[in-house]
């Protein structure tokens, strides 16, 4: 789901700023949360573009 050439600390900064959601809270997510936010951050950032 992660796209290519993205790593995941590049979302959970993405994370922080945009919903407030600290690296201890990230990193403590299950690995199903943290697809699911990075599939939430991939939708918004493509709607974004659309704009």
């Amino acid at each position: 789901m992660i796209a290519e050439g993205v790593d995941e600390a590049d979302y959970a900064c993405y994370a922080l700023r945009r919903y407030g959601i600290r690296p201890k809270d990230w990193a403590e997510m299950t690995t199903p949360e943290r697809m699911f936010c990075c599939a939430v951050i991939e939708m918004e950032i493509a709607a974004e573009e659309k704009r």
